[in-house]
Formats: C-alpha cells, sequence, structure tokens
C-alpha cells in the first residue's frame, strides 16, 4: 500500500506511535489524532491533531481536518485506524469513580462508533480500497477482574466489527472491517496495570508475571504485523490477532 490516506486515533505513543511510523515509512499519509504529539513522527506527510476524545460534542472537527488534507491530494486508500483507548479504571466496578467509567466508555468504544460512521459516509462513494481497523484485545474474550470497563469496551468493538463488516459485505466500493488483536505489548497500559496493588487490581499478579518471563511485544513489532494484515484481505467483521501473522 503507498499513496494512501492513514486517519490512526492515539497517536502520541505505543501501537498508534509505532503503527504510524510504520504506515509513513511506506509513502502514505497520516493524520494523527491525540492530546499530546509524539516527538518522533516527523514526516511531512505527518499531520497532527491534538484533541480530548473524551470530548465527544467537537468530534466532526476531526473529519473536518480530513476532509482538508483528502480533499487537496489523490489518494488510492484511505483506512480508519481505532487504536486510542483509555486504562482506567482499574478496580472492583463498586469502587470505579462514574466519571472514569464514563470517559473510558466514550475513549473506547463511543468515539470508534461515531468515527466510523463519518468516515463511512465521507468515503462511501470513492471508488477506491477502504478500510476500517479496530485494535482489540484478548481481553473482550477474557473476564479480567478488575478490568471490566476494559474488557467490556473491547468486546463491544468486536461486535461493532461484526456489524459493521456485515453492513458493508455487499457493497460494490464497501469498507473492509476488521479487529486486530495485538496481544500483549510493552506500552503504558501494561505498566498500569502493573502498578497497581493486589488490593487495588486482583489481576496485578498475572501481568507483572508476563512483563518478568518477556512475554511482552515491542510495539514496533507489532505494528509490523498489523500493518502486513492491513495489506491482506480478510474475513468481514473478523477478529485477527497477530500472533495468525
Amino acid at each position: 500500500m503507498k499513496d494512501g490516506f492513514f486517519l490512526i486515533t492515539g497517536t502520541s505513543k505505543g501501537i498508534g506511535e509505532a503503527l504510524a511510523q510504520k504506515v509513513l515509512a511506506k509513502g502514505n499519509t497520516v493524520l494523527g489524532v491525540s492530546r499530546n504529539q509524539s516527538d518522533t513522527l516527523k514526516s511531512t506527510k505527518y499531520h497532527h491533531l491534538s484533541f480530548d476524545l473524551t470530548d465527544t460534542s467537537r468530534i466532526t472537527q476531526i473529519m473536518e481536518k480530513v476532509s482538508e488534507i483528502v480533499d487537496n491530494q489523490s489518494v488510492d486508500f484511505v483506512c480508519l485506524v481505532n487504536n486510542a483507548s483509555a486504562v482506567e479504571p482499574l478496580k472492583s466496578i463498586e469502587k470505579c469513580p462514574l466519571t472514569e467509567i464514563e470517559s473510558h466508555v466514550r475513549i473506547g468504544l463511543i468515539v470508534p462508533m461515531l468515527l466510523t460512521s463519518m468516515f463511512i459516509q465521507k468515503f462511501s462513494d470513492a471508488e477506491i480500497g477502504k478500510k476500517v481497523v479496530f485494535i482489540s484485545s484478548g481481553a473482550a474474550f477474557t473476564a479480567v477482574p478488575g478490568a471490566s470497563i476494559y474488557c467490556s469496551s473491547k468486546a463491544g468493538i468486536n461486535m461493532f466489527a461484526q456489524c459493521i463488516g456485515l453492513e458493508q459485505k455487499n457493497k460494490e466500493y464497501g469498507f473492509e472491517v476488521v479487529a486486530i488483536g495485538p496481544g500483549m505489548v510493552d506500552t503504558s497500559l501494561q505498566e498500569a496495570f502493573r502498578s497497581k496493588t493486589s488490593e487495588e487490581f486482583a489481576s496485578v499478579g498475572y501481568f507483572k508475571q508476563a512483563f518478568e518471563a518477556g512475554k511482552l511485544q515491542e510495539p514496533g513489532r507489532v505494528a509490523e504485523k498489523i500493518y502486513t494484515i492491513l495489506e491482506n484481505k480478510c474475513e468481514q467483521g473478523k477478529y485477527v490477532s497477530v500472533g495468525e501473522v
């Protein structure tokens, strides 16, 4: 893939930053959306929009920026990567502040729904390659005590991907839709998991053991695998693990 346009959320660090680097290295244009800007994304083809994704009242500003970029150039491919994710709250549900629950669900579930709706509407008639990608998690399938909001948001993302995939399946120029499980990656999410006490987060021991055993993957390596998945056709709405690459 080259001469494509990618809208990627959560590009300040971790998987989002590494994937943006990979996409740019392949000659594509990227609009990164995150509260803070990465220090490593310096390409002339990289555009950044500083945005608080909990403020869904201004979400249309993201698509306004997309139009500003794409309407002035020719692209062969467009792709939305819903990558941004929240961490907190990591505690038993009765101890979770209501504001943290709401913010988490906004970033992890509502924003991807809103962006997907607007992105598909924007490019619905474009006769080019088109994809919508959701960075999911194995937590969508495994109940983790103390991470009920995170697990539930990821499970919701997977079902949303399946539904949108079916909607797009029989369209002549429909979007390919895929949810990708990156596995355990050495990011701030894992750091947050390990930083808790067992009283705060019942599953902290599991994540500490995985880190100590060297089971965490580097974001750059995971980004390479994600890009490989993007280069290939997938079953509509399917969940694909990077372990399959």
